[in-house]
């Protein structure tokens, strides 16, 4: 999620929620393939029509499309492999929501809310 959230930052996680937040929020959620708790950023809504491949998927009524907020070239950069987000794993059931990422609380030079994209 670099450059919006970094390694190290610590974050307050909202687990009350029960539904995807709006588009542009932040979410923390069990990646479906490996159980991984991970961080990503809400980019399409349930029922909604996403671009993959060669043509469109459209969203069951409880899933949502997560991207990063790093390009690849970002994550090369920052030493790490290519982003790993929906177009890999696929929609996202609500059901593996963690909750909605809302405020960084440290480091302390960065702490403030997440704002969303």
């Amino acid at each position: 999620m670099d450059p919006a959230i970094v390694e190290g930052d610590w974050l307050l996680v909202d687990p009350t929620t029960v539904r995807w937040p709006r588009r542009g929020s932040v979410v923390a959620f069990l990646e479906p393939d490996s159980g991984a708790l991970a961080i990503k950023r809400v980019a399409a809504l349930p029922g909604e029509r996403v671009p993959f491949e060669n043509g469109y998927l459209e969203l069951a009524d409880d899933e949502a499309w997560l991207l990063a907020d790093a390009t690849p070239e970002t994550a090369a950069a920052a030493g790490l492999g290519p982003p790993i987000d929906s177009p890999q794993f696929g929609p996202v059931p609500v059901a593996m929501l963690v909750g909605r990422v809302w405020f960084r609380y440290a480091p302390l030079r960065r702490a403030g809310r997440i704002r969303r994209g």
